[in-house]
């Protein structure tokens, strides 16, 4: 089921009857925007965000027959945690999608030896200059405060975050402490320029709460960072219960 897209915010919906459904559809979309992507550059390059609802998609790609040694694997955002703590995105990712025939692809993590992601900036940013612009595919979640890859509200480093006009690829942000937030409050992020430039932008959420907490943010709390997103980015929601 697609419903069009508002004329405020760049949002399709694609709901789902199972979580199966949706996976099978989402695995499918992202490949063919990666073998675009090596059709087009000889390379592709995927951003993933981490989080228990992308694991299934992850599981499923991991075993799909792609072109995986010319496909560059990324984050969204990470915790400024070292991979080895059990709240690393990189260490996430890398044990539920680098693996099987996607263990032949480039895997770009984050995370560097500064003690914060603000002295981290330039150091991250020449890591990603090595990762195919614009990316391919963005996979981004959904907090239920409103936060969408680390956009975090109210927090520092936001505004320059969401500015489209920031040439910087990643952008360092400290998150305001909540129980969403837990302890990590330093976090490195994909700019909203650089996913702005993606053509495929997919926001994969389940159940009935996270579904609310967007709906929400469309239609009255656009000081919302995904709505503030949505403004600007073209993002194609696959939800399932």
């Amino acid at each position: 089921m697609s419903e069009a897209m508002s004329d405020r915010f760049k949002i399709e919906w694609r709901c789902f009857d199972t979580r199966e459904q949706m996976v099978d559809e989402l695995t499918e979309a992202c490949c063919e925007a990666l073998m675009r992507g090596i059709r087009k550059r000889g390379t592709a390059s995927w951003a993933v965000s981490g989080g228990s609802t992308p694991q299934p998609l992850f599981e499923a790609m991991s075993g799909v027959e792609l072109d995986w040694e010319n496909i560059q694997i990324a984050l969204v955002d990470e915790r400024w945690v070292d991979r080895d703590h059990p709240r690393s995105n990189e260490a996430f990712v890398r044990r539920s999608l680098a693996k099987g025939q996607a263990a032949e692809a480039m895997f770009i993590g984050m995370k560097t030896p500064e003690d914060s992601p603000f002295e981290a900036i330039v150091s991250v940013n020449e890591r990603y200059a090595q990762v195919k612009q614009p990316f391919d595919s963005v996979l981004l979640g959904l907090g239920a405060d409103g936060h969408t890859a680390s956009f975090f509200p109210d927090a520092e480093g936001l505004e320059a975050a969401l500015d489209l006009s920031n040439d910087k690829i990643c952008v360092p942000l400290r998150a305001q402490k909540s129980e969403i937030t837990g302890d990590e409050l330093d976090r490195m992020s994909l700019s909203a320029a650089a996913i702005s430039k993606a053509p495929h932008v997919v926001l994969m959420i389940t159940g009935a709460e996270k579904k609310a907490v967007l709906e929400r943010a469309l239609e009255t709390d656009h000081h919302l960072p995904i709505a503030r997103l949505a403004e600007n980015v073209a993002i194609t929601v696959y939800w399932a219960p």
